[in-house]
């Protein structure tokens, strides 16, 4: 059940993130931007399992120390682009009806 959950999160994430990742780029340097998203990536996953076994074995202080990088990270993120995401579309136009 935990594996279905899990992919069914990991399904609209993967969309949102490279979504994002085409919507931050600046036009000249769309390639650079989208292989620095794919190296975040593998970044991702090579860190990732060490990151977790090593909450795992401090037990709840490491847990606790785990979300916090974890929200810590996030709101950096956020404070980073959220100017440029205010008056920028994303890649897909929005469709009227009208248009069909």
């Amino acid at each position: 059940m935990s594996a279905a959950t899990f992919t069914m999160a990991e399904m609209p994430h993967a969309t949102v993130s490279w979504e994002l990742s085409v919507a931050l780029a600046p036009d000249a340097a769309l390639g650079s931007y989208l292989g620095v998203h794919g190296l975040a990536q593998s970044a991702q996953r090579s860190i990732g399992p060490l990151a977790v076994t090593t909450a795992i074995a401090n037990g709840p202080s490491g847990w606790t120390a785990f979300g916090a990088i974890i929200a810590v990270t996030c709101i950096i993120q956020h404070r980073l682009v959220r100017d440029r995401l205010a008056g920028t579309p994303l890649s897909v136009p929005p469709v009227t009806v009208s248009e069909h």
